[in-house]
């Protein structure tokens, strides 16, 4: 097994009982010919992208996604799992599932889907298959509930109403996901929402997580809507296709 980051080195500890081989590659500067003499030497390969603080994002994902798909056609991959982000679904008040085609408004969410675009289009009439998993928040380790709502800080007030519903994905459940997706058939290719059960709305996420906590219930900037708003992220495919059953469908359990 191959690992690459760009320093060459991980981020705190080894992973521990896997025998893996860490080098140093990066999407962006690193030339054509390293990047397909790396997917040579491998049959599947597992993308995700993380930006420096100073970082190009167009440049990286969807410039990347780009060179993905041109490289994987002059190597020996045959198969692509490209972690891509729910920020590339259109805004929508209510359910949206892969078919819903309208792109986001967002700077950052347009930048997902085209790197989703550059992959697929540029993968076309391969012998490659691609998944790509569009992750819902993630939280876990490092990335507990607490910090990401920041219910410590109780002086902060909240933009809006926080009657957006949540679409959070444990970081156990992303991995499933992720391994699920290399074992899939080699002749489907498709976008995958990989999302927890639970998209009870922000507001009331945040003030479990304060209770549990011992902290005061977060401020909003207005008062609650009588509905929620904002998408609701389906994860049926998830589980049709991928058969993950998720170890955290409830992200507050």
């Amino acid at each position: 097994m191959i690992a690459t980051t760009r320093s060459g080195t991980w981020r705190g500890t080894d992973p521990p009982g896997v025998e893996i081989e860490l080098r140093a590659f990066d999407i962006v500067s690193s030339s054509e010919p390293a990047l397909i003499a790396l997917l040579s030497e491998v049959e599947a390969a597992v993308f995700c992208f993380a930006p420096s603080a100073d970082q190009d994002r167009s440049a990286l994902y969807a410039g990347g996604a780009a060179r993905i798909a041109a490289a994987s056609r002059k190597s020996g991959l045959r198969r692509v799992v490209y972690t891509s982000s729910t920020s590339a679904i259109g805004d929508h008040d209510g359910w949206v599932d892969e078919t819903f085609e309208e792109w986001p408004r967002a700077p950052r969410g347009r930048i997902q889907r085209e790197a989703e675009e550059a992959l697929s289009t540029g993968l076309q009439d391969t012998n490659v298959a691609w998944t790509i998993l569009r992750l819902a928040g993630l939280y876990g380790p490092d990335r507990e509930l607490e910090r990401l709502y920041r219910v410590a800080d109780t002086d902060r007030v909240r933009p809006g109403d926080g009657s957006a519903p949540t679409n959070l994905i444990h970081l156990d459940d992303a991995v499933q996901a992720v391994l699920a997706a290399l074992d899939r058939p080699l002749a489907e290719s498709t976008v995958i929402q990989v999302c927890d059960d639970d998209h009870r709305t922000r507001r009331e996420v945040a003030a479990d997580v304060a209770r549990k906590h011992g902290y005061g219930a977060p401020r909003w900037e207005e008062p609650a809507s009588p509905e929620p708003h904002g998408k609701r992220v389906s994860n049926a495919r998830m589980k049709q296709r991928l058969e993950v059953d998720l170890r955290h469908p409830d992200h507050l359990a």
